[in-house]
C-alpha cells in the first residue's frame, strides 16, 4: 500500500506541474496549443537514509523501476534511445549502480541484496542483462555492444 501511495504521489505531483503549464495565461500561447508528451515512465521507491537516485531519460518509451532498501544506496541511470528498460533493486547497506543504456530495447534487470556491492553496465545497442549479487563486497564491470 505504501509503493502504491508513493507512486501515485509521483503522479500527481507530475500531473500538477502539467496543469500549471497548460494554465498559463492566453497571451504567452499565442494560440497555440501546448502540448508535453509522457512518453518516458518511471518508478521511484526509497526507503532508508542516504539513499541516491539519479536519473536521466532522453527519448521516447524508456522505463525505470527503481527500489531501494537500505542506507547510503546509490543508483545513476542514463537511458538514452527507444524502449529502454531497468528493473534496479537494492537492499543493504552502501551498494551501487551505475547503468547506460544507449540504443533501442536495451534490458537490464540488477537485484543487489547485501552491502558494499558494485555493478557498472553500459548496454550500447540492443542487449539483455540480468544479475543478481547476493553477497557483501561484490563488484561487476560490464559492457555489451
Amino acid at each position: 500500500m505504501q509503493a502504491l501511495t508513493k507512486a501515485l504521489s509521483i503522479i500527481i505531483l507530475l500531473s500538477s506541474s502539467f496543469c500549471a503549464h497548460s494554465q498559463e495565461p492566453q497571451e504567452r500561447q499565442d494560440s497555440e496549443d501546448y502540448e508535453i508528451p509522457i512518453t518516458l515512465q518511471t518508478l521511484l521507491e526509497t526507503n532508508g537514509r542516504g539513499n541516491f537516485i539519479n536519473l536521466v531519460q532522453t527519448g521516447v518509451l524508456n522505463h525505470a523501476y527503481l527500489l531501494q532498501s537500505g542506507h547510503d544506496n546509490s543508483i545513476e541511470l542514463d537511458q538514452v534511445g527507444l524502449d529502454n528498460q531497468a528493473n534496479i533493486t537494492q537492499y543493504g547497506d552502501n551498494n551501487e549502480v551505475e547503468l547506460l543504456q544507449v540504443g533501442v530495447r536495451n534490458q537490464a534487470d540488477i537485484t543487489q541484496i547485501g552491502n558494499d556491492n558494485l555493478v557498472q553496465l553500459d548496454q550500447l545497442g540492443s542487449a539483455n542483462f540480468s544479475i543478481e549479487q547476493i553477497a557483501d563486497g561484490a563488484a561487476i564491470t560490464i559492457t555489451q555492444y
